[in-house]
C-alpha cells in the first residue's frame, strides 16, 4: 500500500482488512512511502494492525523519470496533482515495483490504495491463485476516453507495432481486439490487484515494458497504469491465468465513505 499520510479513514480502512481477510493474519503489509510520515506514524500503524506490518521508503526510485525524457523541456497535457505526481505514480505501479528487490521474496503483490475498502468476507486470494495457478487477480474492466485523456488512443498504434516487430503472438487476442474501441481503450481498474511477482519479471514482459517506458506516452499522454496491464495480460497470459474479482463476488469500494 502506497500511503501519502495516515488518516483517520485509513485506519478504519486496515481495521477492515485485518477482520475481513481470511488468511489467519499470516499475510505482511508492506507500506510504501515517500515522504511526510513521521515517527509516530509508524508506531500508530503498527499497533493497528494484527498482522506483521513491514515499512518501505521509496521516495528515490518513485521520483526517477525514464531514460532521455526531460520533464523541464517536455509538455504533457495531464497536470492535475502537478505537472509529474500522478504520472510518477503510474510508471511506478506499471514498471518500478516489480524491480524493487525488497519484493523478490513474494510470490504475489496485492495492491490496495489508501481509499480503497475491503467489506464482507474474503478468502485468502493469494491460496487461489496459487490453486488455479493464476498470475493476476483482476479488478472491474474500466475504460479510458481519448476525449478526456488526449493521445490515449496512440496506445493502439504502438502496440500493434510492438507485436509486429518482435513477432508476439498475444496470449488473449479477443481481449486485444476488445481493448481499442471508438475512442476508447479498456483497462482493469487496478486499486486492488493481484500480480505473481515472477510473471512480471519474466524477460519477455520486462521487454514490453521497457518499451512502453521509451516512449515516454505515460508522461506526454498520461497512458494509465490500468491500461498498461490490461494489455500486457492481453498480450502474456492465458484467458485461464487471470482472475476476476466480480466473479467471485468479492465485496470492494475504491474512493467510498
Amino acid at each position: 500500500m502506497l500511503i501519502p499520510r495516515v488518516s483517520s479513514k485509513l485506519i478504519q480502512r486496515l481495521q477492515l482488512l485485518d477482520s475481513n481477510f481470511d488468511d489467519n493474519f499470516s499475510t505482511n503489509i508492506l507500506f510504501l512511502y515517500t515522504d511526510g510520515l513521521y515517527g509516530a506514524d509508524f508506531l500508530r500503524l503498527t499497533k493497528t494492525m494484527k498482522r506483521q506490518v513491514l515499512f518501505l521508503n521509496v521516495a528515490q526510485v518513485f521520483n526517477l523519470f525514464p531514460v532521455g525524457f526531460d520533464p523541464c523541456k517536455t509538455k504533457t497535457s495531464y497536470r492535475v496533482r502537478g505537472k509529474w505526481n500522478y504520472l510518477l505514480m503510474i510508471r511506478f505501479w506499471f514498471k518500478t515495483i516489480f524491480e524493487l528487490p525488497q519484493l523478490q521474496q513474494y510470490d504475489y503483490i496485492m495492491r490496495l490504495d489508501d481509499d480503497s475498502k475491503i467489506f464482507g468476507r474474503w478468502f485468502n486470494v493469494f491460496d487461489e491463485m496459487r490453486l488455479k495457478n493464476a498470475v493476476y487477480f483482476a479488478n472491474n474492466i474500466d475504460i479510458d476516453l481519448e476525449e478526456q485523456l488526449p493521445g490515449t488512443m496512440k496506445m493502439k498504434t504502438v502496440t500493434s507495432d510492438y507485436i509486429q516487430q518482435y513477432n508476439i503472438k498475444p496470449k488473449q487476442l479477443d481481449m486485444l481486439n476488445n481493448a481499442f474501441n471508438n475512442k476508447t481503450v479498456w483497462n482493469y481498474y487496478n486499486n486492488f490487484e493481484v500480480s505473481k511477482v515472477e510473471f512480471f519479471r519474466r524477460k519477455e514482459i520486462r521487454h514490453w515494458i521497457d518499451a512502453i517506458d521509451s516512449t515516454h506516452g505515460i508522461f506526454k499522454y498520461r497512458w494509465g497504469d490500468a491500461v498498461l496491464r490490461y494489455l500486457t495480460l492481453a498480450l502474456f497470459a492465458e484467458k485461464r491465468e487471470v482472475l476476476h474479482r466480480p466473479d467471485y463476488s468479492l465485496p470492494y469500494c475504491h474512493k467510498c465513505p
